[in-house]
């Protein structure tokens, strides 16, 4: 008489986070769109390398390095402090973007939000400090305004990013502003939207300051070496951009 068939194992299910994260065969290597997300267990500063947030990183970094290499090895002058500023808070302000992306719980939104915060208002402080040096050279030089693409589409920048910080900062701290919580969660959408178009004007007027004259005739910063780092940033940037926190059609309040 033959035996019986031994019985069946039971197998747990995963949590969910761990479905989430589970490999498909034809998954894309770098994943989906908007499809990474802090685990519970990971610490809230690798969401600046999770996914494709590397590409982002070598894309700032290369920002960084054209323009403060360029910098110092020529003579300092007082509009020196102008391009190292301003790439500087480029770089911070990819940061605040990166550490808010993949947050899913309520404590980890806490948490980045908060980081969020410091890393724009960080950023804030020193493209302001560059708006006042290059107001200064200008007075000082009787330089005119608004010569360049890069110098009209900067001061608009400047008043975009005063906008958006207020508008940040009034829906999270205070959302009576807006008429309470529920309201003010209703903003959280498109002052998402206006945070990834401020970085791209952002990168925009970077590959612009390489046709001014100081960034490329003095300091020789090459157009294309801008062009590729802020395509890095983009590449890093868009894939974690979950669509359904920017879809404008709906009336989703998810943070």
């Amino acid at each position: 008489m033959p035996s019986p068939p031994p019985p069946a194992r039971e197998v747990s299910p995963r949590p969910s986070h761990e479905r989430e994260h589970a490999p498909d065969e034809e998954e894309p290597l770098l994943g989906r769109p908007g499809d990474v997300t802090q685990r519970p267990s990971d610490l809230l500063l690798k969401n600046l390398i999770l996914g494709t947030a590397p590409l982002a990183q070598v894309g700032g970094i290369t920002l960084v390095a054209i323009t403060w290499g360029g910098v110092f090895t020529h003579r300092l002058i007082l509009f020196s402090a102008h391009p190292l500023l301003n790439s500087l808070g480029l770089l911070l302000g990819i940061q605040a973007l990166l550490i808010l992306q993949p947050t899913h719980t309520a404590e980890q939104k806490r948490s980045g939000t908060l980081m969020h915060f410091l890393f724009w208002a960080s950023a804030l402080a020193t493209f302001y400090a560059a708006l006042v040096v290059v107001e200064v050279h200008k007075q000082r030089g009787g330089i005119g305004h608004f010569e360049s693409p890069h110098a009209v589409l900067g001061i608009v920048i400047y008043v975009l990013l005063l906008i958006q910080a207020w508008v940040g900062v009034a829906q999270y701290f205070f959302p009576a502003v807006f008429g309470g919580v529920e309201r003010a969660k209703r903003v959280y959408k498109y002052h998402r939207i206006a945070g990834y178009v401020l970085v791209l004007l952002l990168l925009v007027n970077v590959v612009l300051a390489t046709k001014t004259y100081y960034a490329g005739k003095v300091l020789g910063i090459r157009t294309w070496a801008a062009v590729v780092g802020s395509l890095l940033v983009v590449a890093g940037i868009a894939p974690r951009i979950k669509k359904q926190k920017i879809r404008l059609w709906t009336n989703s309040s998810s943070t």
